[in-house]
């Protein structure tokens, strides 16, 4: 970002205006805004259990963004402006430095894929089906219902394979949305 020092004349001083080494931010984010910081707020939204489906963490504060961040100060009483300034970005810390609540539908870590058995896939789809991507059986067997599942899940987001295999990515996005519960 290409910073130009102004300066303000008070009577015959000039006086320059401050300068901050790095990267300075402008206040509240709105419509229309990148870089940087951008993606850092779009990530903790998303962190937090607020996603961005369509255009993920791009580091652009579009339509998007801003829905996101309406839902996110009515959740947390904050006047629902869809700017991110100094009340949002605090509460928005909060949130995300909070500790997580005891989750009712543990997630399995690791990669699961067609064929495999066990309590993890059972754990994977309990937590699909409570979702809404029923995979009509809850057996622990990763048959094509489950890959079916985590696909249909997948492609809700843009920052997901779709591939149908469950790792590391997936469940992050799966946490997100049991989180939302």
């Amino acid at each position: 970002m290409e910073q130009t020092f102004d300066r303000l004349f008070q009577g015959n001083e000039a006086i320059p205006e401050p300068v901050v080494k790095g990267t300075s931010v402008e206040l509240p984010l709105d419509i229309g805004d990148q870089g940087p910081f951008v993606q850092e707020v779009q990530q903790s939204l998303i962190r937090v259990g607020f996603p961005l489906p369509i255009f993920g963490a791009d580091g652009i504060y579009g339509e998007e963004t801003k829905r996101a961040v309406m839902k996110f100060q009515r959740k947390y009483g904050l006047t629902v402006d869809g700017l991110v300034g100094p009340q949002t970005l605090d509460k928005l810390a909060e949130v995300k430095g909070a500790t997580r609540p005891i989750n009712d539908f543990p997630l399995p870590s690791g990669i699961l894929r067609r064929g495999d058995q066990g309590t993890g896939v059972r754990q994977l789809q309990r937590a699909l089906q409570r979702i809404g991507f029923d995979p009509q059986l809850i057996d622990g067997i990763y048959g094509p219902l489950t890959e079916n599942a985590v696909r249909r899940f997948q492609s809700k987001y843009a920052d997901l394979q779709n591939d149908g295999i469950y790792g590391p990515n997936t469940r992050r996005f799966i946490e997100m949305e049991l989180s939302e519960l």
